[in-house]
């Protein structure tokens, strides 16, 4: 029997004639399947491991399950933290998936190795100190000049610290991210890293009538920069100039976190980060009564886990036996 030819048509544009676009779209596709963020670190821990193996003379593409266990090992002696570890797993894992090879990560001898580092090295990880609410006020109320940056980084604080925002996340603000309605503030969050297909959610922060009110913070900072679009938080110059459209990175946000505090003269400063306004939040929020669905709705935690250890650190000050011994 004789295959009828299937007649060509001339809209019909053969797949080899475009095969090197279709590549280039599918590692586009793939690229994007991660944050930019992860990416870096992912690429970062990749090349620390080419490097090592390059300084062993061992092979990295495909690497032995023994060589990975080694370097892991080694990492471990050298200080590096079982997160870190573990990120670099991660990374030699998908690189070793794309090139469609044997993941030696999930041999047995690494996964025993790491077992070990566990149980010799703590893996809980270091928590950021929470700025709760009086603190934070004590640190606006130390920021009223009339200076352009004083301004802003009031912004950051409250509105940082009252949406309940990942650092990442407040930098990617846009005005055309903020809603102003009667009682407050609608945020609407674009992506976040817990939304890597880009869904968004909405987070409402109310007015105030304190220092610490975030829609007031926010409207004053916009208007003395004559922010009309674009980013929310811009650098601002020696001149007192605000810098517009060059976005901050979530790094200043740590900046002045850790500054605005030293000024105010609070003495764990020193173990405030960027993540302290949103841990300050869900701290402060447990402390105030408030369940986890709750908390969860404002900072957008999916993992029940990390905002029990929230609640937990509250409950250490709630109904304490010390307190009741009138010391």
């Amino acid at each position: 029997m004789l295959l009828t030819p299937i007649p060509k048509k001339e809209n019909v544009v053969p797949l080899t004639k475009d095969l090197d676009l279709v590549v280039r779209q599918v590692q586009g596709y793939v690229a994007a399947a991660s944050a930019p963020a992860t990416r870096r670190a992912y690429s970062s821990d990749w090349r620390q491991f080419e490097l090592w193996c390059f300084s062993k003379a061992l092979e990295t593409m495909p690497a032995a399950p023994g060589t990975v266990a080694c370097y892991v090992a080694d990492q471990a002696g050298a200080g590096k933290k079982v997160a870190t570890l573990e990120r670099a797993l991660v990374a030699i894992a998908r690189a070793h998936q794309l090139a469609n090879t044997n993941d030696p990560t999930k041999h047995q001898v690494v996964k025993e190795t790491m077992k070990g580092i566990r149980r010799r090295k703590s893996s809980v990880q270091k928590k950021a100190q929470p700025l709760l609410f009086e603190s934070l006020k004590t640190v606006v109320a130390t920021m009223q000049g009339d200076g352009l940056r004083e301004k802003r980084d009031i912004a950051i604080l409250c509105l940082g610290f009252m949406s309940g925002l990942r650092r990442s996340e407040l930098v990617a603000l846009d005005v055309e991210d903020l809603r102003w309605a009667q009682r407050g503030l609608v945020v609407g969050i674009k992506r976040g890293k817990c939304d890597q297909v880009g869904e968004g959610r909405d987070v409402v922060v109310f007015r105030g009538t304190g220092l610490t009110c975030p829609v007031a913070a926010v409207e004053a900072w916009l208007a003395a920069a004559g922010i009309q679009d674009g980013p929310v938080f811009v650098g601002v110059d020696r001149y007192g100039n605000a810098r517009l459209g060059r976005r901050l990175t979530d790094q200043v946000v740590r900046t002045v976190v850790k500054e605005r505090a030293r000024a105010a003269g609070l003495d764990e400063f020193e173990r405030f980060s960027g993540h302290s306004l949103r841990a300050g939040l869900a701290t402060q929020a447990a402390l105030n009564g408030a369940n986890l669905r709750d908390i969860a709705k404002q900072t957008g935690h999916r993992s029940e886990k990390v905002l029990s250890g929230y609640i937990r650190d509250a409950d250490l000050w709630r109904n304490n036996v010390t307190e009741k011994l009138g010391l």
